[in-house]
């Protein structure tokens, strides 16, 4: 089975679909060596697949798919004390030209949910498809890996 064959919560094609929980685990082991690709390319990950799946039954993440397949996307809704926000942990895909319409659908979607502001991890070569679309470089996170004790 591949991702186009898989049961989703709505089949629209093109548009990224939101995946019903109870359809989590039939397209589970289709996006989690994705997911791991994905986490693999980075050095610092504050999650793995099994939490992301567990966060997604729990229904505390979304799991998108998008492009007939092509595009996966992990989301979360947080409040904030001062404001709601979708938050884009992750967003894989092979065809980046659909990327603004995948996106545009979810943040739609977010926004119906009470959501006015959206917060994205995305990586360097992303980063001119996103300004185009009115994501702003507001911050930069620094990463190091800490050693035990002292010297």
């Amino acid at each position: 089975m591949n991702l186009q064959e898989a049961p989703l919560a709505i089949t629209v094609g093109e548009i990224p679909e939101l995946i019903a929980r109870d359809n989590i685990p039939l397209v589970w082991p289709l996006v989690e060596p994705r997911l791991q690709a994905v986490m693999d390319k980075m050095e610092f990950v504050e999650i793995d697949t099994p939490n992301v799946f567990n966060l997604l039954m729990q229904e505390k993440a979304q799991l998108w798919i998008g492009g007939n397949g092509e595009m996966i996307a992990i989301t979360r809704i947080i409040n904030y004390p001062n404001v709601k926000r979708l938050i884009v942990d992750f967003i894989h895909g092979t065809n980046h030209e659909n990327y603004r319409e995948h996106m545009e659908y979810i943040e739609h979607w977010a926004v119906k949910l009470g959501a006015t502001q959206a917060e994205a991890e995305i990586r360097p070569g992303l980063e001119k498809i996103a300004r185009a679309e009115g994501w702003k470089h507001r911050r930069i996170k620094v990463f190091k890996n800490l050693s035990k004790g002292l010297h």
